[in-house]
């Protein structure tokens, strides 16, 4: 049995995007947007005796929860909410609140930004093309000053009609909380993001062609959040040593997602559709994957499928080489393949220190 822990961590240090070094920039971005926005607000008050709310702002999304992976085509995101002082009955139009952020920003790139469903998005270049872009998600509560206040996001674009903007209760703080509490053991919360991470990187290689057709990142990251079980164990005679099995790991939580299909419906040539029901686990406790239709929910199981049974192959595969181009077949490229002169074609024993980054 060839042992692959070692390109699975080297794997995972490829993909993974460090909420750090790695996107100062990004994070600069934020900053000077946040500063503007805050300074024509301000204007607005003062020159035009404008009641427009302060704000607070937090990171939010993959960038917060440490799920997030290098885009493959270089389009960095960071997400930010901005949280708005005031009642969401100030603004019985969400997407006035929204048009208001986003008129703030006119002219910040030469790129612009755009209010869509569920953000106002800013978009930055690089040498002529898309480089990275900053989401912000607009909030605002129920009661401000209540010790009891609960969280709404604006939804609907510009010109959306009544049917298709309304406030909706989020609780984005509460879901990043409950994605990094999932495991005490460092270790063990170490491998969970580690096989999120790798699950996302599959999602981008096995559903490059269908666009909104895809599984979203936060489908799988709850998804994970829900059934993932660890596969580290502490030698409790030498309690330094630890053995560390993320194919494993990865492997049960994919069989695990496939067994909770449910079939729904038989198609005229007899073959079964199928959904897969994930739910939030913070308001508005909806079910993440309620978007995507039974065709696509069905591709869907059948790839989460075919990944399990290579992660069955890769398991019983006795050639580290042909293990790891299975692996690659899966997840693409950045999956790293030794050369075979240095691997004796087997692999050494799946023991890792405790030190292995997240």
């Amino acid at each position: 049995m060839a042992i692959i822990q070692s390109q699975l961590i080297q794997f995972d240090d490829k993909i993974r995007l460090r909420r750090f070094d790695e996107n100062k920039e990004l994070r600069e971005k934020r900053d000077i947007i946040l500063g503007k926005l805050r300074g024509r607000f301000e204007a607005l008050r003062k020159e035009e005796k404008l009641d427009v709310p302060t704000f607070e702002h937090f990171n939010q999304g993959s960038y917060e929860m440490g799920t997030g992976i290098h885009p493959e085509k270089g389009d960095y995101d960071i997400d930010v909410g901005l949280a708005f002082n005031c009642a969401k009955t100030k603004y019985l139009n969400p997407v006035d609140l929204k048009i208001l952020v986003d008129d703030a920003l006119e002219g910040h790139t030469l790129l612009g930004s755009e209010v869509r469903r569920s953000c106002v998005t800013v978009r930055y270049q690089k040498e002529g093309e898309l480089a990275f872009h900053v989401d912000l998600a607009i909030y605002t509560y129920d009661n401000p000053d209540s010790p009891t206040r609960r969280m709404f996001i604006a939804k609907g674009k510009r010109g959306s009609g009544e049917n298709d903007r309304h406030w909706e209760e989020s609780e984005p703080r509460k879901l990043t909380d409950w994605v990094a509490g999932r495991f005490v053991d460092e270790e063990q919360q170490r491998q969970f993001l580690r096989v999120i991470r790798a699950l996302k990187r599959w999602k981008t290689k096995k559903f490059a062609t269908d666009g909104q057709n895809a599984p979203s990142g936060i489908g799988l990251t709850v998804a994970a959040g829900q059934w993932f079980k660890p596969q580290v164990t502490v030698d409790p005679f030498k309690s330094t040593t630890t053995t560390i099995d993320d194919l494993k790991a990865m492997r049960n939580l994919v069989d695990t997602m496939v067994s909770h299909f449910t079939p729904t419906s038989t198609k005229a040539d007899g073959s079964t559709l199928y959904r897969l029901a994930v739910t939030l686990p913070v308001a508005p406790g909806t079910d993440i994957f309620t978007k995507m239709t039974e065709g696509q929910m069905t591709t869907f199981r059948e790839r989460l499928t075919q990944l399990r049974d290579c992660l069955d192959q890769v398991k019983n595969e006795v050639d580290i080489v042909e293990a790891c181009k299975r692996m690659q077949d899966q997840f693409g490229d950045e999956f790293p393949v030794p050369e075979k002169d240095s691997t004796g074609r087997k692999a050494g024993p799946a023991i890792v220190s405790s030190a292995v980054s997240a």
